[in-house]
């Protein structure tokens, strides 16, 4: 006998198809051939997809409204009039919500029409009456606008009063302007009502309650699934651009085959649309209703948000927040820097932290941010210890994690690394990749003049030609060293000891200033089994002023004598491989030297930088895409094999076994004693190969 579903089980059947991402499997394998046929494209816009949202700036503004949920903010920050915040303005949408509870806000953005919009609505409160303030910015009123623009304008800067001189006309509708509210316009009013979901704006007009408004996007669910497949496959590359999302932000969550779909399911299913969530009921009316809008137009708040943009209580910055950290004299109790930090590459992101440490509180010190990623995204950042924030509340839905750190329970000091590229010109780069792919050829040649046996005359044989020309050619090849060294951690009470193994030519030192480098280690030691490396090494660490802190030491760090030209046992804080794990040789002997060398209790640190077989995501490919890869990955591992590379596979890794909960080594290993803690993986180029990405990566580990 035939049974109907309830609606409440078509509703369950809707969100976990949307967030399991389910398909049937004629779908699946027919969509996935239609993405391989679209990958081209998609390739192509990805290459220029941040030069076309970047020629947006100053020219127009992105956000017409901020895209963070302000009550998560407030529940966090438990702010008063003693708080100071540095923000992005954005929208001012949240620069206003900090306001009214009386805190000093210096909110900065590089796109000057975003401190256009943000200033627009300062005056407009410290001019106008609530009503027209609310007719204006909820109703986007434009003939209101311009009606009291003489009364603004004299109060604007004068950037933000060129802006506003053609805006007020141009500009037809807060909601639908700017590149984000355009492309909500075409989404929520065009692509919505194509597919059949035009109800849901009669639905939230005429107040329907959230729990209908469910039961009539359960009734529509093959058009909900198929908007969300456009949404995640198509629109998330080809808008995300007008959406002021850059490629490296979308890089920290293309291995979700569904974010859009699991943005819908929070959305639709979690949210109230009728009472509280303005984000998008704002985007699918066109205008806020004085029920479900944010608290800067809600009346209760207006006198608030007056009394201290009347006491001078905003500062807006146009610049970068370098900038605005370098112009307080005040230091800030809260840094609140939304999700821009997943635009930022690890430079980047220790170069504002060690600038922002600078001008924070050290006790009431709060940084929080979100992210697209699963985690934290940036090894830089996992050293403050963050805490994830509950967004179980966000209405948003856009953002993957929340986290805050106190500056109190930092352990780490944060130091600004250096550009140090090493540059000999095009034809010496083709000489030495010339040099390393015909390797093969020349390899007995050169081996049968060596003294030197085993490994080292491996070693020896493949880099004695190769030497003063090392490391110009390899800043173009080793993708992963400036992220190693971009994440290792300073001890705030320095005297660290560092050995880097596979060290060569000591070309990491550079990465720090001899200063830092004096400051925070009592003793170096750069190790390599190399003679001619070395020999450039110990050039290097005379130029550096450094023959007094580094020793450079010609050894095979897996052999069982090492110990006697080491550090004693136990008393290693740091030990580096930059690219010369995969070509040890006994992986197994190194990892059990290196363990005996850290110290324990999670004070001493193995940090890996190399070659991977696979990237992080891999196994969250679809099926063609997957065995693709792999077809990918075993020509990389035959190619580099040549030249005594071993791209590293997980079963390689030390601590990959105990992390996986599966066995592997000898009983009693080094490598048990190790706990992962960083795993990031990312494609890099070969110089004159274009045809060659392999992955690379940081993988770190620490002492139990």
């Amino acid at each position: 006998m035939m049974t109907t579903k309830t609606s409440g089980e078509k509703q369950a059947r809707l969100r976990r198809k949307l967030v399991k991402n389910e398909l049937n499997p004629v779908a699946d394998i027919l969509l996935s051939f239609v993405i391989l046929a679209a990958s081209p494209c998609i390739w192509v816009f990805a290459q220029i997809h941040d030069k076309i949202m970047f020629k947006f700036l100053n020219q127009t503004y992105i956000y017409n409204v901020s895209w963070e949920d302000p009550r998560m903010d407030q529940r966090v920050f438990d702010l008063n009039e003693s708080d100071h915040i540095l923000t992005i303005a954005s929208a001012g949408c949240n620069v206003l919500d900090y306001i009214m509870e009386g805190a000093k806000v210096t909110a900065v953005d590089f796109n000057l029409c975003q401190i256009a919009l943000t200033e627009l609505k300062k005056v407009a409160i410290l001019t106008i009456e609530f009503e027209q303030f609310f007719e204006i910015f909820s109703k986007s009123n434009m003939a209101l606008l311009r009606e009291v623009y003489p009364k603004l304008r004299p109060l604007l800067s004068p950037p933000s009063a060129e802006f506003w001189d053609k805006g007020v006309h141009t500009i037809k509708s807060f909601m639908y302007s700017g590149t984000s509210g355009n492309m909500s316009w075409f989404v929520f009013r065009v692509l919505f009502p194509l597919f059949g979901l035009g109800f849901l704006r009669r639905d939230l007009a005429a107040g329907t309650s959230p729990e209908a408004i469910a039961h009539d996007i359960t009734n529509y669910q093959y058009s909900i699934r198929s908007i969300a497949w456009l949404m995640d496959n198509i629109l998330l590359r080809a808008g995300c651009c007008m959406a002021g999302v850059p490629e490296r932000q979308m890089a920290l969550g293309l291995h979700r085959p569904n974010n859009m779909a699991m943005v819908i399911e929070r959305v639709f299913f979690h949210t109230d649309l009728v009472k509280d969530n303005y984000f998008y009921s704002g985007y699918i009316l066109g205008y806020y209703t004085p029920e479900c809008c944010p608290r800067y137009l809600k009346k209760e708040n207006y006198a608030k948000m007056r009394k201290y943009l009347q006491m001078n209580k905003l500062k807006l910055v146009h610049g970068t927040i370098l900038s605005a950290i370098h112009d307080t004299d005040t230091p800030f109790t809260v840094a609140s820097l939304l999700d821009h930090m997943d635009w930022m590459t690890d430079r980047m992101i220790n170069e504002e932290i060690t600038h922002l440490m600078k001008k924070m509180d050290p006790v009431r010190g709060k940084i929080f941010w979100r992210t697209f990623a699963d985690d934290v995204h940036s090894a830089a950042l996992s050293w403050m210890k963050p805490d994830r924030v509950d967004d179980s509340d966000d209405r948003v839905g856009m953002y993957w994690t929340t986290w805050i750190a106190h500056l109190k329970d930092f352990r780490v000091s944060y130091e600004e690394r250096r550009d140090t590229v090493q540059s000999k010109g095009f034809l010496s780069d083709l000489l030495t990749g010339i040099k390393v792919v015909s390797f093969p050829l020349w390899r007995p040649i050169v081996s049968s003049t060596l003294a030197v046996t085993g490994h080292a005359k491996t070693m020896e044989t493949f880099y004695k030609y190769q030497k003063e020309d090392y490391d110009a050619f390899r800043e173009g090849l080793l993708h992963a060293r400036p992220a190693l060294m971009e994440s290792i951690p300073l001890k705030k009470e320095g005297g660290m000891v560092w050995v880097d193994v596979g060290g060569g030519t000591a070309r990491n030192l550079e990465f720090f200033s001899p200063e830092i480098l004096k400051k925070y280690f009592s003793a170096i030691y750069i190790l390599d089994v190399s003679a001619s490396l070395l020999e450039i090494a110990q050039r290097r660490v005379d130029a550096m002023g450094l023959s007094d802190l580094v020793k450079v030491v010609e050894h095979d760090f897996t052999s069982s004598t090492v110990f006697s030209v080491m550090p004693s046992k136990g008393s290693v804080d740091l030990i580096t491989m930059s690219y010369s794990y995969s070509m040890i040789p006994d992986q197994n002997a190194a990892v059990n030297n290196a363990t005996s060398l850290l110290k324990g209790r999670g004070e001493g640190l193995l940090a890996i930088a190399d070659f991977f077989l696979k990237g992080n995501y891999d196994d969250c490919l679809p099926n063609l895409s997957r065995n693709l890869r792999w077809i990918e990955s075993v020509f990389h591992k035959h190619w580099f094999a040549f030249d005594h590379v071993h791209l590293l596979d997980d079963e390689q890794l030390p601590g990959w076994a105990e992390r996986e909960g599966t066995k592997s080594g000898k009983s009693g290993s080094g490598k048990e004693e190790l706990e992962v803690i960083w795993d990031s993986r990312f494609r890099g180029s070969v110089p004159f190969l274009p045809f060659l990405h392999p992955y690379h990566g940081v993988y770190m580990l620490q002492k139990k």
